[in-house]
């Protein structure tokens, strides 16, 4: 899972330190092929509302990048925390990320709740959104989809 973190941000947003209590407190999900983990979904339950979950890192090597893997693992993590009696989940996103922006927003219907100034330090801002479970229909049309190229194995929970 660093490998696929550091591939796909080219930095390391885990470590050691985060990604044990991350993976034993939190829920992963891991997108496989030929028995090789190619991507991962990492979300936390809020302590005071824990209908509420926050995605923490979705991220796919960069070598599966570009063939709707990040979609169809955030669409099948998304539809497991609903199933599950999940109502809100949040996440943060680089303003200037406009293709992540784009895909939370006009694919899967993520809505800015908050814009935080300096979230992560001097200059790094954030838009905070949230996605209402209880009433998500993926939305689709003739251009898009939500189904990524032959994969193999699929996804599995942790």
């Amino acid at each position: 899972m660093l490998e696929i973190d550091y591939d796909a941000f080219d930095e390391n947003i885990l470590s050691n330190w985060s990604l044990v209590p991350y993976l034993r407190y939190g829920h992963a999900f891991g997108l496989f092929a030929c028995n090789s983990l190619k991507g991962f979904a990492i979300f936390m339950k809020e302590w005071d509302n824990p209908r509420f979950a926050y995605l923490l890192e979705i991220a796919v090597e960069k070598e599966s990048q570009e063939k709707g893997y990040g979609c169809y693992l955030l669409l099948q993590s998304l539809i497991h925390l609903k199933k599950n009696g999940l109502s809100i989940v949040f996440l943060t996103v680089d303003p200037n990320n406009l293709r992540a922006r784009h895909i939370y927003c006009d694919k899967f219907g993520f809505k800015c709740a908050e814009y935080r100034k300096n979230e992560y330090g001097q200059g790094r801002d954030r838009l905070f959104l949230q996605l209402n479970l209880e009433n998500w229909i993926p939305v689709l049309d003739e251009h898009s989809s939500l189904e990524p190229k032959p994969l193999g194995e699929g996804l599995r929970e942790e």
